[in-house]
């Protein structure tokens, strides 16, 4: 078998909110290889608390669509209503009960489906790390996502 070397990026600092210990356990895994820092959370209550509290913004939130309490669309209208204009991504199991016009309207990056593609999501988060970096130097980002068409991943 052939050994496939897949470039780390380095820098994100990503909120995670997930009611499952999987998921969390399986991003956690993702992120750390990728060189990522990451904060997890069980819900959106606990999600928000931590939001508030960080004293190093976000670059990145990966919440669940579907949890208790606080959804996932709960959430996301709260935190932009608290000004966090950075990305956003919403991991889903019920693809057919999703509010994705509501999504597009908070200006949700994407939606994936779990269970989610790991290189996938490692080219997207190596996509907001780039143009973190231009920005950060000054440069003209070369895929800001807010550019990239609206995604859906769609597992197969």
């Amino acid at each position: 078998m052939e050994n496939i070397t897949i470039p780390a990026v380095k820098g994100l600092n990503i909120l995670v909110v997930d009611d499952e210990a999987g998921t969390r356990a399986a991003l956690a895994i993702v992120l750390k290889l990728s060189g990522h820092r990451a904060v997890f959370a069980t819900d959106g209550d606990e999600a928000l608390e931590i939001f508030e509290k960080s004293a190093v913004p976000f670059d990145l939130i990966i919440t669940d669509h579907l949890m208790v309490r606080v959804s996932g669309l709960d959430l996301v209208h709260r935190l932009r209503e608290k000004g966090f204009a950075g990305e956003i991504v919403v991991l889903t199991a019920y693809a057919g009960r999703i509010e994705e016009q509501e999504y597009r309207k908070l200006e949700v990056a994407g939606i994936m489906e779990k269970p989610f593609d790991i290189g996938e999501l490692r080219k997207w988060l190596a996509c907001i790390y780039e143009c973190h970096d231009q920005a950060r130097t000054g440069q003209k980002a070369a895929c800001p996502p807010r550019s990239i068409e609206f995604w859906w991943l769609k597992r197969d």
